[in-house]
């Protein structure tokens, strides 16, 4: 690049794959917790959403801008993948064949059940995922409370919980009493809508 030049807005397919490469343990934990934790609601196994959002990535056919963390990224990219999906299966739903109960050589379609409002469940997807960010935020400084958080969002606890951590009981213990602090005080009277 000559020195005139701009620095470009997306990281390149190069340095994606150098941030990539360079993920530790704990930053893969998060994008698998996360992609599972969509994959609850989302008609994606969590492995292939993860693939999926990485692999955009690397093809270039999603930009990861240069102000934002990797993981945002992914975890932003997943989201997005995983709810065209679901809005691609609401649009096209899939049709099975069943034997008709009165004459069992004639097969029936059976339509999909059709009783959940897209938009609904879009709507609470999001509030659940802006409820997640603005908790996870709250331990920006702290990847161990912000690992044992995610573990607690998936319903995690006990002997389980302490296992993402290498924390011994003590010390686990003084962890869960500073992130119940910091959600009471970050949540002083619980979620509000009017927060998004």
């Amino acid at each position: 690049m000559a020195l005139n030049e701009p620095t470009p807005a997306h990281l390149s397919v190069a340095e994606v794959d150098n941030a990539l490469r360079n993920l530790s343990d704990i930053e893969w934990y998060r994008l698998q917790t996360i992609s599972k934790s969509l994959a609850k609601t989302y008609p994606l196994e969590a492995e292939e959403l993860l693939h999926e959002a990485c692999c955009r990535a690397l093809d270039g056919s999603r930009n990861c801008p240069r102000h934002v963390d990797i993981i945002k990224f992914l975890a932003g990219a997943m989201k997005s993948i995983a709810s065209d999906t679901l809005k691609s299966e609401k649009r096209y739903p899939k049709l099975r064949l069943v034997l008709n109960s009165e004459d069992d050589d004639e097969e029936i379609l059976d339509p999909p059940d059709d009783r959940l409002n897209v938009e609904e469940e879009l709507e609470q997807e999001h509030e659940a995922g802006l409820i997640r960010t603005r908790i996870l935020d709250l331990f920006h400084d702290d990847p161990i409370a912000q690992i044992m958080v995610e573990g607690i969002m998936e319903g995690m606890e006990g002997e389980e919980l302490q296992g993402l951590t290498s924390l011994d009981k003590t010390a686990f213990e003084s962890k869960r009493k500073l992130i119940r602090r910091r959600i009471a005080k970050g949540f002083p009277e619980g979620w509000k809508n009017d927060q998004s």
